[in-house]
């Protein structure tokens, strides 16, 4: 195996090379292997959805908790044994790559570990892909590993894996919070905003080819710009972004609940293109947990939050994250987290179970909780919030919501189904309605919620809506 240090000449002719690509993990991890995707297919690679054609498939890999290193062992074996029977069967073999979170813990383990894979490239080494590639097509199993950059720009403009018309944009990359259970600053590097130019170019380019609705994402956006003297800061850089004299949905994802100051919320408050929005990931509620997992808040603070956003926000959803058995957790403890929601109820609730990670503060704590409890802990934790969120969404029979279309429920339906500006992608629910016509997704419509459920919503007939999209 051959470890380089330092570029060379690709002399690889990638004209004509079938790629396929596997995304895992996270949407962050997904605009990376766009990115990938986008660079390798301006030299001339052509994309395939056939792993058995394919002359080169990259699994982009995730490394956030131990089920994910799981899935992307998992996967990289199964499209080694692909391979192998594509070569048996009589075919051409497809190289099998690596890349991303996972190769920054394993590093040179992936190959040891898994030989059949022909290769390994780390997050922070995608500006060297000719280089790889070239030396994965001879026969070098490659491990490529670079420290982070200073700067984070992207690599490629992206080639989109999923429809243009709701996408997510990174804003920065990496993290330095340092909570204590997070792998996310060793694999990702120090926090980095990225270039504002950058970001709005990018936002106007999938504005122009149709994007209706921009999801801004990074490990925590609320730190935008802190990092640099000359760039804007979070509320800034989206005042600059609603320069565009056109209608689209922006949302805000990844809020750091002490970094969301009083004029990111003003400006919620009086720009109707700004989703009635936040995600905010609190992962705990009890001041003795928060303070063991290095989380730079109480539960004082997040009340006085929460109560600040509703006041100030009309019409306000709220997204939040919570995790369940971290080490020290007590049946108080975790008690404390059932009451908080109780008494400040979030529309959208997502929960984990503490995933002890090797090389955190966390993973070499005292009282690590057991499976089982956590587990139970749950299931507990995401019964009460069904019945939550069966109540909030109570409040919304007989209303009237513009929905941005998403599609059919299968080729040929009248039943569709679309999201309002309090339902994120993939993570929240959505809003089901019969059209006695076919609308294309990301059309406007107007609807009336009829009945609801803990997570979706059903609609009468939609009115279709115009707006100025240009």
């Amino acid at each position: 195996m051959i470890k380089s240090d330092s570029g060379s000449e690709c002399k690889l002719d990638m004209k004509g090379l079938r790629l396929a690509a596997i995304s895992l993990g996270c949407s962050k991890n997904r605009i990376d292997t766009e990115e990938i995707l986008g660079y390798l297919s301006t030299k001339g690679c052509i994309l395939t959805n056939d792993y058995r054609s394919a002359d080169l498939i990259i699994v982009n890999t995730c490394s956030f908790i131990e089920t994910a290193q799981q899935e992307a062992v998992s996967t990289l074996l199964d499209l080694t044994d692909l391979a192998a029977a594509v070569k048996e069967a009589g075919g051409k073999k497809p190289k099998i790559v690596a890349a991303g979170c996972l190769v920054e813990v394993f590093g040179d383990d992936i190959i040891k570990d898994m030989p059949a894979v022909d290769g390994a490239i780390g997050v922070h080494s995608y500006s060297r892909l000719d280089y790889f590639v070239d030396q994965v097509f001879r026969g070098q199993q490659e491990v490529i590993k670079n420290d982070p950059p200073h700067e984070y720009r992207a690599l490629s403009s992206r080639l989109l894996t999923s429809p243009v018309h709701s996408v997510n944009v990174k804003i920065a990359e990496g993290c330095s919070n340092r909570c204590h259970y997070c792998l996310i600053p060793a694999i990702r590097g120090p926090y980095r905003s990225r270039d504002p130019e950058e970001i709005i170019a990018e936002i106007n380019d999938l504005l122009d080819r149709g994007s209706r609705e921009i999801n801004l994402i990074a490990q925590d956006t609320t730190a935008y710009g802190h990092d640099r003297e000359n760039y804007p800061d979070l509320a800034g850089l989206i005042e600059a972004i609603m320069e565009r004299n056109s209608y689209f949905r922006l949302r805000i994802m990844y809020t750091y609940p002490s970094r969301i100051d009083d004029r990111l919320i003003e400006l919620i408050a009086k720009e109707p293109r700004i989703c009635n929005y936040l995600d905010i990931p609190l992962q705990h509620c009890n001041d003795h947990v928060l303070k063991k997992m290095g989380r730079l808040y109480n539960r004082k603070n997040l009340e006085e939050l929460i109560q600040k956003l509703r006041n100030q926000i009309p019409d306000l959803a709220l997204r939040t994250t919570l995790m369940v058995g971290y080490p020290g957790e007590t049946s108080a403890y975790f008690n404390d987290m059932l009451s908080f929601i109780e008494e400040y109820p979030f529309e959208s609730l997502g929960a984990f179970t503490y995933s002890k990670q090797g090389g955190t503060i966390a993973g070499n704590a005292e009282h690590q909780v057991s499976r089982r409890v956590s587990n139970k802990r749950y299931r507990e934790l995401m019964s009460k919030q069904q019945r939550i969120a069966r109540q909030l969404n109570e409040k919304l029979a007989g209303k009237q919501l513009t929905v941005l279309v998403e599609g059919t429920l299968r080729p040929g339906s009248n039943w569709h189904y679309g999201r309002a500006e309090f339902q994120a992608p993939e993570v929240d629910g959505v809003v089901y309605f019969r059209s006695p016509v076919n609308l294309q997704p990301g059309s406007w419509v107007s609807v009336k919620i009829k009945a609801i459920s803990s997570y979706n919503l059903l609609a009468g007939n939609p009115s279709l809506l115009e707006v100025n999209n240009n």
